[in-house]
């Protein structure tokens, strides 16, 4: 428990922090200098293969323009991970990251096959389905908000590799396909990056004027989005716009924009390019000085991130320096050690290899796209054909079916009549049956009052019978004929009483048997609908006796819960007797608080000379409304219900004795001490257990049953 709590505080403290870039969409949250050894940390604890999805995403975002090299395993990680869990979008997004690494590294043909297989995936709408963690990919929780997210960063790094492999009309297309797509998701940072990529293309093409707009557009949107990664990429866009117009003064001072913002955001590799770029500026206006100090800071920020491309063009720019200061040695070697690295990455092999897999992909779109026409060209035949035997089969049918219709319609209507008249009787069925369970309450209470009745009735004919034997001791009078007669009508008045009360005991009776009904086996129950049923069932019956009360009913059942092994008959006595309960101990408060309302309206004199702690409780008696709360919960293997009332309550040291036969906090002749008693044993044969609690104004019970 530890651990996972020291998880979710460090998850939390990451994902705030990086909220720093990227707003509004977590996709473009990316971590900062400081959180990649936590990162790293987190990675090596964690044991969840879908947090570490996510972690090794981020470290290869970190990674992604400081050394690509890492950057490429960390997403190669993801990638694996993906596959694992059987997670399309991340899969897709981690194919998409290694493609633009790849294409960032000139590994041009390995770019292409990692975004055409990572667009395949995510052009899939199926793709979004049992997605994680999609909070992470998306500001407003949608699985395919998600997906269109990382399909728009697909698109683009596929604009991006065709700019760099100067197919610049090609990538322009790619940006304008994301572009109409982002109107729909209407995401600031991916139109910022789309804008940015868009003048680069226009550079390449020397479109100029086109580029200035959109790079200003760009810059505009990374500003109002808070994603900054790419705004010094952006500064020295622009200065090289200047540069190639001539306008050294407004170029430098872009090339310084991007210096000082790339040293401020730490992204070393637009760093690089802006000390190159000032370099070559200051060569161009004669100040070698200056010129070499920036070549080499180049040189070492592109050895720190092992970028064999920044490399390359930092001893290119060393050796034209070392040329015009006439040191040919040193030209020699920076010219030399350029070429190596040039001839290692063999730049135009990649792209004659990237053009022809692009080649073959066009292609094999053609072919697809030709065997797509010729298939609806035969759905269409064989549809036609198809129709027309439908139609032919359809006339034979109808003919078919207007001599058959008379014989359906007979059937129809004798089916219709039969489906109302049983309709009737699971009507009349079920009306019974509701019957039934409402006497069964009902009876349940009558039957102890209706013993008394019969006994007593009997008891006090004999005493009756003992009286006239007294009687026959004394002397004739009238008074004593008088006696005699008058109990002599007592008599036969208690005989009457006997006999229908033996009468109506036997009703009571059979109505209890019939009620109960079932063989006492355990069956798969449904408790919520159980408990709804009893608990109103006890409330009606309380309502129809003879001190009704208003009670607050709340029911509080777990939906989780299905159906629970119950001897039904039996449970339902549970039910009832335990509502029935709560319901006296109701009535009896609200009879006091009724006394107090009474008290406080006649205003009694002496309410000056009580203390505040007396008058505090009275006022909450006076305002007392009865509460009756039953809630049902799951609990691993067992199922817990809670019965709840805002009775009196019952005192701590008789706790052990309420649940024992013949024991009852009843006054008079209320109770007989067995409701909770028998309770007690219907719980236990079902395994389960009873646990009472109260204090002053509460009483609840617990039952604990299997499941």
């Amino acid at each position: 428990m530890k651990t996972i709590k020291i998880t979710f505080i460090l998850f939390f403290i990451l994902t705030n922090s990086m909220m720093v870039l990227g707003q509004k969409n977590p996709y473009w949250q990316e971590p900062k200098v400081g959180q990649a050894d936590s990162l790293k940390s987190w990675l090596e604890s964690t044991k969840d293969d879908s947090m570490k999805l996510y972690i090794n995403r981020q470290l290869g975002l970190y990674y992604q323009e400081r050394n690509r090299f890492i950057a490429f395993d960390y997403f190669n990680a993801q990638l694996e991970l993906a596959r694992k869990l059987n997670q399309k979008v991340w899969e897709a997004e981690a194919l998409s990251r290694l493609g633009y690494v790849s294409s960032s590294s000139q590994n041009y043909p390995g770019a292409l096959n990692y975004l055409l297989a990572a667009r395949k995936i995510a052009s899939d709408p199926d793709a979004s389905l049992n997605l994680c963690k999609i909070s992470l990919l998306t500001d407003d929780g949608d699985a395919n908000s998600a997906r269109m997210t990382v399909l728009l960063e697909i698109i683009n790094h596929l604009g991006i590799l065709n700019n760099f492999v100067g197919n610049y009309e090609k990538a322009i297309d790619y940006y304008e396909e994301a572009s109409e797509l982002n109107k729909i998701r209407q995401d600031e940072v991916t139109a910022s990056l789309l804008h940015m990529n868009k003048g680069e293309a226009y550079v390449g093409l020397g479109k100029y004027d086109l580029a200035k707009t959109e790079l200003e557009q760009a810059l505009s949107e990374a500003q109002s989005s808070g994603y900054n990664l790419y705004t010094g990429l952006i500064y020295w866009d622009i200065g090289r716009i200047y540069e190639t117009e001539g306008n050294f003064e407004e170029a430098e001072k872009y090339y310084k924009l991007s210096i000082t913002t790339n040293i401020d955001i730490d992204s070393p590799d637009f760093l690089g390019m802006g000390y190159l770029a000032l370099a070559e500026l200051y060569k161009k206006t004669s100040s070698l000085d200056s010129s070499y100090h920036l070549a080499h800071k180049a040189l070492s920020t592109y050895r720190a991130m092992s970028d064999s491309l920044g490399m390359i063009n930092a001893h290119s720019t060393l050796a034209s320096l070392f040329d015009a200061r006439s040191q040919i040695d040193s030209a020699y070697y920076y010219m030399k050690e350029g070429a190596t690295l040039n001839s290692a990455m063999n730049k135009d092999e990649r792209v004659k290899e990237f053009q022809v897999l692009g080649l073959n992909e066009q292609l094999k779109l053609n072919e697809l796209e030709t065997e797509k026409v010729l298939l609806q060209s035969r759905i269409r035949i064989y549809g036609l054909t198809a129709g027309i035997g439908v139609f032919f089969l359809i006339s034979i049918l109808t003919y078919k079916n207007n001599i058959r219709q008379k014989k359906d319609k007979t059937i129809i209507e004798n089916s219709y009549a039969k489906l109302k008249s049983t309709q009737s009787q699971l009507i009349q069925q079920e009306k019974l049956a509701s019957l039934g369970q409402l006497t069964a309450g009902i009876a349940h209470e009558i039957k102890n009052p209706l013993n008394f009745v019969n006994n007593f009735s009997e008891l006090s004919s004999e005493l009756i019978d003992e009286a006239f034997e007294e009687l026959e001791k004394l002397g004739s009078s009238e008074e004593k004929e008088e006696i005699i007669a008058i109990l002599q009508d007592v008599k036969g008045n208690l005989t009457k009483v006997h006999e229908h009360g033996t009468r109506a005991n036997g009703i009571v009776t059979s109505m209890l048997q019939h009620s109960r009904g079932g063989d006492g086996k355990m069956e798969p129950t449904d408790l919520n609908a159980l408990l709804k049923e009893y608990v109103n069932l006890s409330f009606h019956g309380m309502r129809a006796g003879k001190n009704p009360i208003d009670v607050d009913i709340i029911l509080d059942l777990d939906p989780e819960i299905k159906e629970v092994p119950l001897i039904k008959e039996d449970f339902t006595r549970v039910i009832i007797n335990l509502c029935n309960n709560a319901f006296d101990a109701c009535a009896e408060r609200s009879r006091s608080a009724c006394a107090e309302r009474s008290r406080s309206a006649r205003g009694n004199s002496k309410t000056e000379d009580r203390r505040p702690e007396t008058e505090e409780s009275q006022n909450n008696e006076a305002n007392y409304l009865p509460k009756l709360m039953v809630k049902s919960t799951l609990r691993e293997d067992k199922v817990m219900i809670t019965i709840e009332d805002n009775g009196p309550g019952f005192p701590e040291e008789i706790k052990d004795k309420i649940l024992q036969p013949f024991f009852t906090t009843k006054k008079g002749t209320e109770g007989t001490g067995l409701g909770l008693s028998i309770t007690n044993d219907i719980i236990k044969a079902h395994g389960g257990e009873l646990e009472a609690q109260s204090e002053p104004g509460n009483t609840v019970f617990r039952i604990m049953l299997p499941v």
